[in-house]
């Protein structure tokens, strides 16, 4: 298994170990979300009910979100390296969603 992947699962395992305001903003959102790593695959996860889907690899249909970066922009975000917002502003990150949704991405994240 590869070191995005397991960086994926362990976001999506806290995430859904977390019990707090934010994630109960989120318990009647339906979102599927793609995660793509130009030089490392595709990953999707599914939020329904305040609970993230076990990661999943390979091709996708759009999803309601989509994140594009690169597995090293990715990892210095994941190591506060590198600030999330600084890497959109930046094109570092690209993300394909609706407005509501990429603000409702520092939830998920965060």
């Amino acid at each position: 298994m590869g070191e995005i992947r397991k960086e994926l699962e362990k976001l999506v395992e806290k995430f859904n170990m977390a019990e707090n305001k934010k994630k109960e903003k989120l318990k009647d959102l339906d979102r599927k979300i793609n995660i793509v790593f130009e030089d490392d695959g595709s990953y999707r996860t599914h939020l329904k009910g305040g609970h993230l889907s076990e990661i999943e690899d390979g091709t996708f249909e759009p999803g309601d979100i989509t994140i594009i970066t690169t597995t090293g922009t990715f990892m210095k975000i994941l190591s506060k390296e590198e600030d999330a917002m600084t890497a959109y502003i930046t094109k570092k990150i690209k993300v394909k969603a609706k407005l509501m949704d990429k603000l409702l991405l520092s939830d998920i994240l965060g």
